[in-house]
């Protein structure tokens, strides 16, 4: 007998141990292109850091001028949509896209035929890790 028990029982051990909790950092970028190029610029975009895990939630766009823009999405190397026309702000929604380390979210814009245009955008999420 060990421990006060009899011999036919088994003395098991259980030890419980609490992992550490993940470090989330909220992610917002947000940024304003003024182009009158026919090729497609940069508006914003994210990298998820090194050693994360990226989490995107939120990609929003709107231009001064709706009907001379055309906007270009790419999340993790996938364009999602080129040559995208849109007709008053928009706001794209994920509940949980998540992103490896090195991954990009970028959102381009162009003018349709050389007119000036203003195009802001928005990206939101968080890292994980």
């Amino acid at each position: 007998m060990t421990h006060g028990s009899p011999d036919w029982v088994r003395q098991v051990q259980v030890v419980i141990t609490e992992a550490e909790p993940k470090v989330e950092k909220a992610v917002t970028k947000l940024d304003r292109l003024i182009t009158t190029s026919t090729s497609y610029q940069e508006v914003v975009s994210w990298t998820v850091s090194t050693g994360k895990v990226g989490v995107l939630k939120l990609v929003a766009m709107e231009s001064s001028k709706y009907d001379k823009t055309m906007f270009k999405l790419t999340i993790a190397g996938e364009v999602q949509f080129t040559d995208g026309e849109v007709l008053a702000p928009l706001n794209l929604q994920w509940p949980d896209v998540r992103l490896a380390a090195g991954a990009v979210v970028k959102l381009e814009a162009k003018s349709t035929d050389g007119t000036s245009v203003t195009v802001d955008g928005a990206i939101t999420g968080k890292e994980v890790g």
